[in-house]
């Protein structure tokens, strides 16, 4: 994020004639029983062919009377983690924007996140089913449990179906509706991250980016409404039924699904080096200066891991967010600010999507290193200035930001790391995160050497690709590279 700045079930809705009818808010018992039973046909019979947690996800989207969403979601889980598991555990981030809850943006963005004033959202889980002992849905946490019947070992596989409604609330953030289109992101229960042999969690938090998860594959199908215009993760196809559009989108390897769709934005796409890069949006330069990213970033760290790249200019409350092959940007910035948070927004595709790590508590680790490829990639394509121009400003803010709090009294703690909700404001969070880690990124290249700090991100890159990275490791493909390189960002990391 930048701060500034098919499927087998699908053909049985077809082959009984049922589709996602958007005026059609039911099933028909025969029909959800026949789902069921097919369900888990098709997972026993596709068992040996599964190697990657797999999600399968319905849409029926309903724009006529604000904006609802019926969802049936399939998840083959399968267990890559080396260790017996007794339980699953699922975020469901949609929950946090009921009404019942904290807002979901800081009291400073409030007016730029709610234009149309505050507005809340529903999750409502209808079943869950499968051969497993129980579930339960804890509100306040925003996690669903599946508890087994009995540990599922190393390699097996099992799957969990779920039937739920969205209520989308009216904002400018990650999830939601606006005058431009709809922002689906983090609307599904999403399979908890696993580190040090437990489900990572945590509570849905106004800074930062809150979202933490392995990489999957998808296949999400969805009615499209007339006249509109998309883009998603993954490679799509269309077909049309009844004179209503359909569209499914399938990815492999990416931490999350995102859908991004609007009536007045125009679509374009262009090949480039064996990736489809699909553009929603009004400017006439984006497409260019993706191309000009993934080549950079290429060179630089390794090939781009995925077959598609998708962009959406949308109002925004922040600069940019990145999602599973697919990034959002801000409709609102113009020239080289936009250039910009377009090559950050792309570099997060290296750094949180192809190598994850735990943003929940390490931040730094992808956003830092995002920021510092976004300054390689106007070092890589001759903007010197510019580059001049965002390593000055990250200097400069940083220490106004230390100035400032010193100033008033309060100890800044400069410590890189360290939970989202414990950050008291996006000021800090910023500081730290984006201008501190850049700075510190420079550093380490006038010290260690360029080229040094260029062969230590290419192995850190080939290594963790698709696995989450540790800070530590990241210090060892440092280390491999130059001699007492781990010992100088340590460092900066701990020091305040």
């Amino acid at each position: 994020m930048t701060l500034q700045s098919h499927s087998p079930i699908y053909h049985i809705y077809a082959d009984i004639r049922i589709k996602f009818d958007m005026k059609k808010k039911y099933l028909s018992i025969i029909l959800i029983i026949s789902i069921l039973i097919c369900s888990l046909a098709l997972a026993t019979s596709c068992a040996q062919s599964i190697d990657s947690t797999t999600y399968k996800i319905w849409l029926d989207l309903n724009i006529d009377d604000g904006c609802n969403v019926s969802c049936q979601q399939q998840v083959d889980v399968v267990n890559n983690y080396g260790i017996p598991l007794d339980n699953l555990k699922f975020n469901v981030y949609a929950n946090a924007f009921d009404s019942k809850k904290p807002l979901t943006c800081t009291p400073e963005e409030q007016d730029d996140y709610f234009p149309n004033g505050i507005s809340f959202g529903e999750f409502k889980l209808e079943e869950v089913y499968g051969d497993f002992k129980d579930w339960s849905f804890d509100f306040e946490s925003d996690l669903l449990t599946v508890n087994l019947k009995t540990p599922l070992l190393p390699d097996e596989k099992i799957t969990v179906d779920m039937k739920y409604e969205l209520t989308l609330p009216n904002t400018n953030g990650r999830y939601g509706f606006n005058d431009r289109g709809i922002s689906l992101s983090g609307f599904y229960p999403m399979l908890c991250a696993m580190q040090n042999g437990e489900w990572t969690y945590d509570e849905y938090c106004p800074i930062g980016d809150p979202y933490f998860s392995d990489a999957a594959n998808y296949q999400v199908t969805f009615n499209l409404p007339s006249g509109w215009q998309y883009v998603a993760s993954g490679k799509d196809s269309k077909k049309t039924q009844e004179n209503e559009d359909f569209v499914t989108s399938k990815a492999e390897n990416i931490r999350d699904f995102a859908l991004i769709l609007s009536p007045t934005l125009n679509k374009s796409s262009v090949k480039h080096s064996g990736v489809t890069i699909s553009y929603l949006g009004e400017k006439s330069q984006t497409l260019e200066f993706a191309q000009r990213a993934l080549d950079t970033y290429g060179k630089l760290f390794g090939a781009y891991a995925y077959d598609t790249l998708a962009i959406a200019d949308m109002p925004f409350v922040a600069g940019g967010m990145e999602y599973g092959a697919l990034c959002v940007i801000n409709e609102a910035l113009s020239g080289t600010t936009y250039e910009e948070v377009v090559a950050h927004e792309i570099a997060h595709q290296w750094w949180y999507g192809a190598v994850g790590s735990n943003n929940l508590t390490d931040a730094w680790q992808d956003e830092g290193l995002t920021n510092y490829s976004t300054y390689l990639y106007f070092v890589n394509t001759d903007n010197l200035d510019y580059s001049t121009l965002m390593m000055g400003d990250a200097y400069t803010q940083f220490h106004r930001f230390i100035d400032i709090q010193n100033s008033v009294g309060e100890s800044a703690k400069g410590k890189l790391g360290g939970k989202l909700k414990d950050f008291p404001s996006n000021y800090y969070y910023t500081n730290l995160t984006y201008n501190k880690s850049l700075v510190m990124w420079k550093y380490m290249q006038d010290t260690i050497g360029k080229q040094a700090v260029i062969e230590a991100l290419k192995s850190y890159y080939a290594t963790y690709k698709f696995a989450i990275a540790t800070p530590d490791n990241l210090y060892a493909c440092l280390e491999g590279s130059f001699e007492g390189a781990s010992t100088l960002m340590k460092n900066w990391i701990a020091s305040v």
